[in-house]
């Protein structure tokens, strides 16, 4: 099961949702996780032997830019923390991209974390404290933090707002950045291209429209959700999906947001 707790309104700016997912599956099972352009923060809290990671250890999820499947047979108890766009740069100064499609303890790479007491996360025993516990962390960080480019949370956010159909020349006027440099920044606070992120905004926002609006056309779909006609909503959902639009949607387990989120990186 998956639920989602608001935060602090003090870390609302920079932290969208913490999220808990708790599953419980008696066999085997393929799931393909799609990706959605968004950074998470990672706490374990299963202690099995052969879990991948280290339990209530922070790992950072990096942005995935492709689908993956994975084989999951396991319990799986996950607390995850979803910042808002450009706001992990508040905490590091790493660029985002390294993080792309890829599973990191954060004492491994900056300060990130360095300090947080794992020992004392695992003697809480009730998600609600956990939470408290993470967030009570992320509180004494504010203090602390990087400044954030405004610019491009401006844009990134921008793109969110318009599900990935704003046109990237529209967001050169409003940022009023030539195209080199804003790509550079946005690539480097992001992890990827604004068109990248349009690109994968704009499939999320679909698959999830198909979802709500099952008995419409794929013609009809693709002109609601800002693409060129069906045929270029078919090409987009191989390339993020690895399926056609239905397909997927009739067989897909879960997506990026309720699932076994460490599985599908390296």
């Amino acid at each position: 099961m998956y639920r989602e707790y608001a935060p602090n309104m003090l870390l609302a700016a920079y932290i969208e949702t913490y999220w808990a997912t708790d599953e419980n599956l008696l066999e085997k099972q393929t799931l393909r996780i799609l990706p959605d352009g968004s950074i998470n923060m990672l706490f374990n809290l299963s202690e099995k032997e052969d879990d991948i990671i280290m339990p209530f250890t922070p790992y950072i999820i990096g942005a995935k830019t492709t689908y993956s499947d994975v084989v999951h047979e396991n319990d799986d108890k996950m607390i995850g923390v979803r910042f808002r766009p450009c706001a992990i740069s508040a905490y590091t100064k790493v660029s985002i991209c390294e993080f792309n499609n890829y599973r990191i303890a954060t004492n491994l790479f900056s300060s990130l974390f360095i300090d947080f007491n794992s020992e004392r996360l695992a003697k809480i025993d009730n998600e609600i404290g956990r939470i408290n516990y993470i967030e009570s962390y992320l509180l004494k960080k504010l203090s602390h933090l990087y400044d954030v480019d405004k610019q491009i949370t401006f844009a990134a956010e921008y793109i969110q707002m318009t599900k990935g159909i704003v046109p990237v020349n529209e967001l050169l006027n409003k940022v009023c950045l030539s195209q080199r440099q804003f790509e550079r920044k946005f690539k480097e606070l992001i992890g990827m291209t604004p068109k990248m992120f349009s690109d994968i905004t704009r499939f999320s926002a679909t698959e999830r429209y198909i979802r709500l609006h099952s008995n419409k056309s794929l013609f009809t779909v693709a002109l609601d959700c800002g693409y060129y006609d069906h045929s270029h909503l078919i090409r987009e959902f191989k390339r993020f999906g690895g399926m056609l639009p239905k397909t997927l949607m009739s067989n897909l387990y879960t997506t990026s947001h309720t699932l076994p989120y460490y599985l599908c990186v390296p």
